[in-house]
């Protein structure tokens, strides 16, 4: 489910996946080239603190700079992407939560950007606080009922946090109804024929991603 986080998420996969190769390739001496994977994601959530940092720097001098707040919430939120990907859970753990204190922060000045409450359900997904993340989805399809993301979104959390099947087919099926043609348009389709005349079952693992 590759269309429920953040786009930038995929570029930083894109760069990882060169800078290992060109580390392999350079190597006469033939070294083991996890440890080049290790040092390219290091380096990439070093960048992404960085970015988190000077995010949070604006905010303190402006409390009420919301791109501010939306661009560390968004960079913890890749943080916690790579870590989780990196078998770091107690790390991604904390960048998880530092996502979810920004994006409430923002919310609580506008408590109507449907995108932003999107990624909040999805960060309190990742917390395995499955029951907040349907609560705060739900929220948004009500405010949005039109809002694709936030449907296909829904149908994520209730499948893969909760284990409730029948209630993710039900968000898939509005997802895909909503513009058939667009990429989780036809991923929600994808998702409703793999699953159909199914019963109940939890996934061992379906990553959520960007639109």
């Amino acid at each position: 489910m590759k269309w429920l986080l953040l786009i930038p998420v995929v570029l930083i996969a894109f760069g990882l996946g060169f800078f290992v190769i060109t580390q392999v390739l350079g190597n006469d001496n033939g070294g083991d080239s996890s440890d080049g994977q290790d040092q390219a994601l290091q380096a990439q959530i070093s960048d992404l603190q960085e970015r988190a940092d000077a995010y949070k720097a604006l905010v303190t001098r402006n409390p009420s700079d919301l791109e501010a707040v939306k661009g560390a919430g968004d960079s913890y939120l890749e943080i916690g992407s790579i870590q989780s990907e990196d078998g770091q859970v107690n790390d991604a753990y904390v960048s998880y939560k530092n996502a979810v204190d920004q994006y409430r922060l923002y919310l609580s000045q506008k408590p109507d950007d449907v995108e932003i409450r999107i990624d909040l359900g999805l960060a309190y997904s990742y917390l395995n606080m499955a029951d907040i993340g349907v609560r705060e989805l739900r929220t948004a399809v009500t405010t949005a009922p039109t809002n694709q993301r936030a449907w296909h979104s829904l149908g994520f959390v209730l499948y893969n946090g909760t284990g409730d099947l029948e209630q993710a087919q039900i968000a898939w099926q509005k997802a895909y109804e909503i513009n058939p043609n667009t990429p989780i348009g036809q991923e929600a389709k994808s998702f409703l024929d793999e699953f159909a005349g199914q019963s109940l079952a939890l996934p061992s693992s379906l990553p959520p991603t960007s639109p």
